[in-house]
């Protein structure tokens, strides 16, 4: 008979989403909630709930200056963690002990009113702090609650957070059904359940208007009941995380769907636990309500798992990577954003070198992460197009197409298409250099059938 005292984490995650929608778009709803709730019952409060009034109240403090609960600051990070919940054998829910299985920096820069997120994978290998030892870095809220995880991912990554959000257990699914459900594009089936776990992720492929519930199982999936499946794993599950927080931004930007700006809003108060004041969350409401959730640049830090001596299985996150990315996403440096950016370029012409003299520009201009080759399709390309399959660097399209001379009227957006595997590859900037592109840039070294000298091959790139 097993011990009344053993307990199974639920299997795993409550989102990223509702983590940054509390510190930025949900803030941002709640100052939503409250004009509307103005347009709806004029200047009278006394049919509102005190914790209404007291909403009012603070955002009749921060309305002439939203900077102000934040002085000399010009950039703020905020750590965000969803906590896991823990079972007993009498299925009795308990938060004891629970780890942070969802862990990202939200990085707001007060300037430029842009937001940004890096996601830390729950398994990294963190030295936690006060306990001088190695574990998985989400063990750190588990052993001293959120000022201890601050300090550890502090020492990880380096940078310090100003402030930290928690976001409660049940709070991805209360502020989607307080939305009326989201829209997201389901890549891929998601089948599994958990009955011990009480999860249960039952989804189809294709546009699907989501409710509260299936929200929670579209971020949490992350193996399936019947083998393995292209959306298996952790990437895969924070990709996922990052797309629900997209579809919860827009929809709250949605002023249509702000029936009951009340219980919004009393929704949204009560599903964090966070060092910031209510002042403070209401100044980031009025400076990024306008924020364009395809503006937010969003990206994971990448890592292998290794096994440790104990036998414990950690990620190693690959440092390099790891420091460009908290450069740019965190400290705002855009040489290290371009730094990170995958980027093909395809010789879809006859022109010898073609292809390696765009790529030798893009380094230069600091994208180093640059891959060349000839395009494989049969013909000749006529019309350069530079497609972005989604890449974090929201601004890399417009940005590489400037620095190679082509009109953004090449830029094309498409979503990663699965392999004939089924795997969805990595998103990247491709470029596919056409005559028109060979005819404004030759090469130094080019030369072409076309002018009675001897034509490249397919690798002359």
């Amino acid at each position: 008979m097993k011990s009344t005292t053993n307990h199974r984490s639920v299997w795993r995650t409550i989102g990223l989403t509702v983590l940054f929608v509390a510190a930025v778009a949900l803030v941002a709803a709640i100052v939503v909630g409250v004009r509307a709730f103005h347009r709806q019952h004029g200047e009278q409060t006394g049919d509102g709930s005190d914790s209404w009034v007291s909403a009012m109240s603070d955002l009749g403090q921060v309305a002439l200056n939203p900077r102000s609960g934040f002085q000399g600051k010009s950039r703020i990070n905020i750590l965000c963690m969803g906590i896991d919940d823990n079972w007993t054998n009498s299925d009795v829910v308990y938060t004891k002990g629970a780890r942070t299985d969802t862990l990202f920096m939200l990085s707001l820069d007060m300037d430029n009113k842009k937001a940004s997120i890096l996601s830390i994978p729950r398994d990294a290998d963190a030295e936690i702090t006060g306990i001088q030892r190695h574990n998985k870095v989400n063990a750190a809220y588990a052993t001293g609650g959120p000022r201890r995880a601050e300090a550890t991912v502090a020492n990880l990554i380096g940078v310090t957070p100003d402030y930290y959000i928690v976001i409660k257990i049940d709070g991805t699914k209360k502020m989607v059904d307080a939305l009326g459900g989201v829209d997201v594009d389901v890549e891929h089936s998601l089948d599994y359940d958990d009955s011990w776990g009480h999860l249960h992720v039952h989804l189809l492929p294709g546009h699907q208007h989501l409710t509260g519930d299936q929200a929670v199982g579209f971020a949490r999936y992350r193996h399936g009941n019947h083998g393995v499946t292209p959306e298996d794993g952790d990437e895969r599950r924070i990709y996922r995380q990052h797309v629900l927080v997209r579809a919860m931004l827009d929809r709250f930007k949605n002023i249509a769907n702000v029936i009951k700006p009340n219980e919004l809003i009393d929704t949204a108060m009560s599903c964090i636990q966070t060092d910031m004041t209510r002042t403070q969350l209401f100044d980031l409401g009025a400076l990024f309500h306008g924020v364009n959730q395809d503006d937010i640049e969003t990206a994971q830090i990448p890592g292998t798992d290794e096994k440790g001596s104990g036998g414990m299985y950690l990620m190693k996150l690959d440092e390099d990577k790891m420091n460009l990315l908290v450069d740019w996403l965190l400290r705002g440096n855009e040489t290290s954003g371009r730094a990170v950016t995958p980027v093909v370029v395809r010789n879809g012409t006859k022109v010898t070198g073609l292809a390696m003299s765009a790529g030798e520009t893009l380094k230069a201009c600091g994208y180093t992460d640059v891959h060349v080759g000839q395009y494989t399709k049969p013909g000749v390309v006529a019309t350069t197009a530079v497609i972005d399959s989604g890449v974090s660097n929201r601004v890399a399209a417009r940005e590489i197409s400037g620095f190679l001379g082509i009109s953004p009227a090449a830029i094309l957006t498409e979503k990663p298409k699965p392999n004939k595997f089924g795997w969805t590859p990595p998103p990247a900037i491709t470029i596919v250099l056409g005559t028109d592109y060979a005819t404004a840039h030759p090469p130094a070294t080019s030369s072409s059938s076309a002018t009675g000298q001897t034509a490249s091959t397919s690798s002359g790139q």
